[in-house]
């Protein structure tokens, strides 16, 4: 029998379910990595840092996904591009849409951000979008990232703070109801999502989490844990600012016509801890 707080919860993402799009499922070849591409001309990650020159730099993509956006970062004058992935189905499309494309100087590697197989002072730009919330132990990963900058490098890095409303990344699978992990405690949101997904019995599921997850596949960073992070340690220039929860660099913007109360919900992202929930991501420029 259920508690009666996992009755609530899960009537509250029941409000607006969610279920996981095909591609994620049975997706055909090379589709992901053509989406990740057809994001990046878009805007994608580099809509974020307008004024950043790729052009012979050698770029580590931390999370590179299924190579898309990697693909456009060399045709965008790169010298050299690296990508790492903890799936080596990930790799292998990365690899065959290198080939696609036709490009060279294109490396992709399975494995972990907190123990990077890379040389000390190996790259001049390091991108991750939409990654350091998924990785097992930011810190590490933080410190590595670091060790194979080239002095004068960058870290440039995207990402959603846990309690944005879609920060549980539920949305893509489960519910769209904003701040689940907010308004139920982490044990009750869990025992919630798997008795919906029980009955559901679509055969999907979720990768399983790791023993420091928050949820699945998130390390619960936040606003307050990531700049507790960067006062630790001494960079040439630190900039961290807080994305809108609304604006136009939101995908959303237009078809959710946002710019209409987007100035009402702006200035909470400076306000301590509503800025946690009001916050639409994270965004970093770190100089060695």
């Amino acid at each position: 029998m259920l508690s009666p707080s996992v009755v609530i919860a899960k009537s509250y993402l029941k409000l607006a379910p969610a279920f996981p799009p095909r591609h994620w499922i049975a997706a055909k070849a090379l589709e992901r990595a053509q989406m990740e591409y057809e994001d990046e001309i878009a805007g994608g990650f580099l809509k974020w840092f307008p004024k950043v020159n790729l052009s012979g730099k050698s770029v580590f993509d931390i999370g590179s996904g299924y190579g898309g956006r990697t693909a456009r970062y060399r045709e965008l004058g790169a010298q050299k591009v690296v990508g790492l992935e903890i799936f080596p189905r990930m790799v292998e499309e990365a690899q065959a849409f290198a080939e696609y494309k036709g490009l060279t100087n294109m490396e992709y590697y399975v494995g972990e951000g907190e123990h990077l197989p890379f040389a000390d002072e190996s790259f001049d730009l390091i991108t991750s979008y939409d990654v350091f919330e998924h990785v097992h132990d930011l810190d590490k990963v933080f410190d590595e990232c670091m060790r194979v900058l080239k002095p004068g490098g960058r870290l440039l890095a995207i990402f959603p703070p846990f309690y944005h409303p879609g920060g549980s990344h539920l949305e893509g699978w489960v519910s769209k109801m904003p701040w689940p992990n907010f308004f139920f405690g982490r044990e009750t949101l869990i025992r919630a999502v798997q008795d919906i997904m029980r009955e559901r019995n679509d055969g999907y599921q979720p990768h399983p989490m790791r023993p420091r997850d928050k949820l699945w596949t998130l390390n619960g960073a936040t606003i307050r844990s990531v700049r507790a992070m960067i006062r630790k340690r001494e960079f040439q220039n630190v900039r961290m600012e807080l994305a809108p929860l609304f604006s136009p660099l939101n995908e959303k913007w237009a078809r959710w016509k946002m710019r209409y109360y987007a100035p009402f919900f702006k200035p909470l992202r400076y306000v301590p801890l509503l800025n946690e929930l009001f916050a639409h991501r994270i965004v970093l420029d770190i100089t060695k």
